[in-house]
């Protein structure tokens, strides 16, 4: 059970992601590539 899922890992999702865990919220971040943070 997670608090959050991300859908897509660009910069809002992973600073969104990193916010809310270090608020002590469980999240899942899901992306196509296999690097984070957008397109590089």
């Amino acid at each position: 059970m997670f608090n959050y899922i991300i859908i897509g890992s660009g910069l809002y999702g992973a600073t969104f992601a990193q916010q809310a865990h270090a608020a002590g919220k469980s999240v899942l971040v899901i992306d196509k590539r296999s690097h984070i943070a957008g397109i590089v």
